[in-house]
């Protein structure tokens, strides 16, 4: 697979993105790594006792906690959270452990003074801790799922202030044609002028509909489930006035998508290759390193233009709407994807997706 580049990345990103860039350089996830160290040392206590009642009492709760970090860690995987997340569960699990066994130990110093002491302590400070993983885990999953919503309720309001921007300004100028003809039409009595009203309803209507798939998109993906890219990519294209243009999918890859929400990406793609290329461009989309790109052999994007392209309102056409590639931006933010513009082979416009820290 081509390597996805990081120049001209659009994503606006945490000042700490370094935690999550040393969270992906790890050869295994922490929250798992620890839950099976944990359940290790628990199963080689349980064999040395021979699986006597009392051990299996003793272990029973603390290996089922151990054994349920590691499912619960892999769930998170499962479920595409970010390398940042993930590790916020792992230090909340890290911070849970450290807790219960320090009121363990706490507690045995107590049965220690009272000349009581008792049978393993060391053994017991570790399935203390253990417990405490588990907890710490649970708190972390809510913690991090508090976040998600926090970071979704600020982007949706976003959404909702360029919609606004959208309704109040770029509307203004189809309104103002529509008034001014819908006059003269009544002054003059010549029809004309009516077909220009509704042309520019029609506009009014696009601008809506563009600006509310903006403001919609933001939202959170609700049970993706893998599709191939070549699906995707392939029912994107059926749906799109082509013309002359034409397409290929140079490999394939399952995705983890809203398969209705991901095939609108694919088709503003499309639509902004074949706008703003030649008659016969030619689109090509394949998988690459951590997500697929969509690339075209038209004029490309200047590298200083690379950054503004993806937000609201940008257009270099007069009679653009500067919504379509900000659906994509919007569309991407919903799934967990970076997006990043390049150059491609033939020196046009390159879009890689891939999954964000």
């Amino acid at each position: 697979m081509p390597a996805c580049t990081e120049s001209a990345t659009v994503q606006r990103v945490a000042d700490d993105d370094w935690v999550a860039e040393i969270g992906e350089q790890l050869p295994v996830s922490p929250l798992s790594a620890l839950g099976l160290f944990l359940a290790a040392l628990i199963g080689v206590r349980l064999a040395g006792e021979q699986l006597s009642n009392r051990a299996l009492l003793e272990s029973v709760f603390p290996l089922l906690a151990a054994t349920a970090v590691v499912f619960a860690d892999r769930w998170l995987v499962a479920r595409d959270v970010s390398t940042r997340d993930r590790l916020t569960v792992f230090g909340y699990g890290l911070g849970g452990f450290l807790a219960a066994f320090l009121v363990t130990a706490l507690h045995l110093y107590v049965l220690y003074l009272e000349e009581t002491g008792a049978r393993a302590p060391l053994y017991l400070l570790l399935m203390g801790g253990t417990v405490g993983v588990g907890a710490g885990t649970v708190a972390g999953i809510y913690e991090i799922r508090q976040r998600a919503a926090t970071r979704e309720a600020k982007r949706q309001s976003e959404r909702l202030e360029e919609f606004a921007s959208v309704v109040s300004h770029d509307l203004r100028n189809p309104l103002s044609v529509a008034q001014g003809r819908l006059r003269a039409a009544f002054t003059s009595g010549d029809p004309e002028h009516l077909h220009e009203v509704d042309a520019a309803l029609t506009r009014m209507d696009e601008l809506i509909d563009e600006s509310l798939s903006v403001a919609r998109s933001g939202t959170q993906v609700e049970d993706p489930y893998e599709v191939p890219l070549v699906e995707l990519a392939s029912e994107a294209w059926t749906v799109v006035e082509t013309d002359d243009a034409t397409y290929e999918v140079v490999g394939d890859r399952p995705l983890r998508v809203d398969p209705k929400r991901a095939k609108q990406l694919f088709e503003n793609c499309y639509r902004n290759a074949i706008e703003h290329g030649r008659e016969d461009v030619h689109v090509r989309v394949g998988p690459c390193d951590g997500g697929f790109f969509v690339a075209d052999d038209g004029p490309g994007i200047p590298e200083d233009e690379r950054d503004a392209v993806l937000e609201q309102g940008y257009s270099t056409s007069a009679e653009g709407s500067g919504l379509g590639l900000a659906i994509v931006r919007a569309v991407a933010d919903a799934h967990g994807w970076r997006v990043t513009i390049t150059e491609s082979e033939s020196g046009g416009a390159r879009f890689e997706f891939t999954r964000g820290g």
